[in-house]
């Protein structure tokens, strides 16, 4: 499938947690880390905007595996996306909330943020975190996935496997393969998944003609808990033909 939307822009792969049920901490073992440059994301930004014009842009999430709010530009960039792209255009960012302020949570706020969700690794600074926001009327969510929904990242960290597998789950399928969606990462590669920690699914960058690029299943599609859309189609049809 062609490329439709870009899901995610990854401000930071870099994060000032060391959580076991993360690959964060190792994954500059396998990619080039750190903070995105402007060019970068100036390119990024110009590309959610043709797919915005073109009506097939979704969400736009501006963080990957990393923590955003690392990034000494984070507010600059939330601000120059949202002068960018379409007032209709949700720009949505998620924190850890070790380095939130209640100044920070004002800026974000300012320039044109729309949800921040907060995951609650440690508990001080997301309850305080929680605050700013809450005075801010700034919206969001509490992620506690690590504990109600783990997951082990396909395979990537030593954690919890899902309680449901591929076979039993006829409509738990892909939505990235499935939607045309990729991930910018820090560096300005692309790949086709936002767990991808170790780059495995990388297959070009921001500042190649993405609108001739297609998604394409990888190596750590075969161990995630998502179907792709053929394993989708096939197992429905097995369902359908009373085999599977």
């Amino acid at each position: 499938m062609r490329i439709t939307t870009i899901n995610t822009i990854e401000l930071s792969s870099l994060c000032d947690n060391q959580c076991e049920y993360c690959p964060a901490p190792i994954q500059g073992k396998y990619r080039e880390t750190g903070f995105m440059g402007k060019e970068v994301f100036y390119k990024a930004v110009e590309w959610v905007k043709h797919f915005c014009n073109q009506g097939s842009q979704k969400e736009l999430n501006l963080f990957g595996v990393g923590e955003p709010c690392l990034h000494p530009s984070v507010v600059e960039m939330v601000e120059y996306a949202r002068l960018q792209l379409p007032p209709r255009q949700d720009l949505h960012l998620n924190t850890n909330g070790n380095k939130m302020t209640y100044e920070l949570a004002m800026a974000l706020n300012e320039a044109g943020i729309t949800a921040i969700d907060i995951t609650a690794h440690k508990p001080k600074p997301a309850a305080k975190t929680i605050r700013y926001f809450r005075k801010l009327a700034i919206k969001g969510q509490l992620s506690l996935d690590f504990v109600t929904a783990p997951n082990n990242w396909a395979g990537q960290v030593d954690w919890f496997a899902p309680e449901y597998h591929k076979k039993n789950s006829p409509t738990n399928v892909c939505p990235w393969l499935g939607n045309g969606q990729i991930m910018v990462m820090s560096n300005g590669d692309i790949t086709t998944c936002c767990i991808d920690a170790f780059a495995s699914g990388v297959f070009g960058t921001i500042f190649d003609d993405l609108s001739q690029m297609e998604v394409n299943s990888h190596d750590l599609c075969r161990k995630c808990h998502h179907l792709t859309p053929d394993e989708h189609r096939f197992l429905n049809n097995s369902i359908a033909q009373g085999v599977a």
